[in-house]
């Protein structure tokens, strides 16, 4: 979904090694058995506290560059582990290393279903606008993973009960039908359809025509908003099969495209065109693909 304000980016991005990254060093990429997240310390000596506030107890203190897992927050600050420091820290004093899923966590998933093709959509919390992209391939019994790439997701996060112009990326399980463009077809094998300018997709939640793909010039008074789809971003993406009960307000045209200029999307999720067309290339109808859109506390539900 594109709207005037929501035109995405990743801006300062770098193509390093066939793995994608924006503002993330490759020496920065933590791989993490479940949903902690990693980040270093960036004062001379940080105050470890009983409590997420300068009144709490100072229990203990770590010194620039200590590693720590962040397993909580509250306001501006993180409840961290180190060794066997355990307490509370200013997050200004923290960087944070991006948090990639493992592989050992996608072989663990029960829900996955015959599907031999994942991309995984993992956000650090809910409101963080930036998102890691990876892409997983079954071989047998064992999922493998391929590539992992940077992204942006919706201008308010992540959210498990989306509503239409709420620019929250939904939470949740969705299979890949429908690849679109445009362009002419980069090389994908699932169905590819170009676009036109006369293609819009309908955002109105009173049509009988929500959520759905249709022509301008057939409106005839059946919806009132639209969303045209000739536009760069959509350059080259696909659709993410949500909503797909076309429940009026839930959301509509909710995609995987092309990053534009403001470090955020509608309710989609974006990265480099570069990336884009590589994943396009790779997904497969045979092998039934799908997406996980999901912050990382909530990936043991799959």
């Amino acid at each position: 979904m594109i709207k005037s304000i929501c035109k995405t980016t990743l801006a300062l991005s770098i193509l390093t090694g066939g793995l994608f990254y924006s503002n993330i060093t490759p020496n920065a990429i933590k791989t993490v058995e479940a949903a902690t997240v990693n980040g270093t310390v960036t004062a001379t000596v940080l105050n470890v506290r009983s409590g997420p506030s300068t009144s709490n107890k100072i229990v203990g203190t770590l010194k620039k560059g200590a590693k720590v897992s962040i397993t909580s927050t509250s306001g501006t600050w993180y409840k961290i582990t180190s060794g066997s420091k355990t307490g509370w820290v200013s997050s200004k004093y923290i960087k944070k290393s991006a948090t990639t899923v493992s592989t050992a966590t996608v072989n663990k998933m029960k829900t996955l279903g015959t599907s031999k093709q994942l991309i995984v959509v993992s956000a650090s919390n809910e409101s963080t606008r930036n998102a890691l992209i990876e892409t997983f391939e079954k071989s047998g019994s064992t999922w493998k993973k391929l590539h992992t790439y940077t992204g942006v997701i919706g201008k308010n996060g992540m959210i498990s009960n989306k509503h239409e112009g709420d620019y929250e990326t939904p939470e949740g399980k969705y299979t890949i039908t429908t690849a679109f463009g445009r362009n002419t077809n980069p090389g994908t094998k699932m169905t590819y359809r170009k676009i036109t300018s006369n293609d819009v997709w309908v955002d109105d939640s009173n049509s009988k025509l929500y959520n759905t793909w249709q022509s301008a010039s057939a409106n005839n008074g059946r919806w009132k908003t639209a969303e045209k789809m000739n536009i760069s971003q959509y350059d080259y993406g696909f659709v993410i099969n949500y909503n797909q009960a076309r429940t009026p307000g839930k959301g509509s045209a909710i995609f995987f495209h092309i990053a534009g200029t403001s470090g955020y999307t509608a309710g989609c999720t974006a990265t480099s065109k570069t990336n884009v067309v590589s994943i396009l290339k790779w997904l497969d109808p045979a092998k039934k693909p799908l997406i996980i859109q999901t912050p990382l506390n909530k990936l043991s539900q799959y």
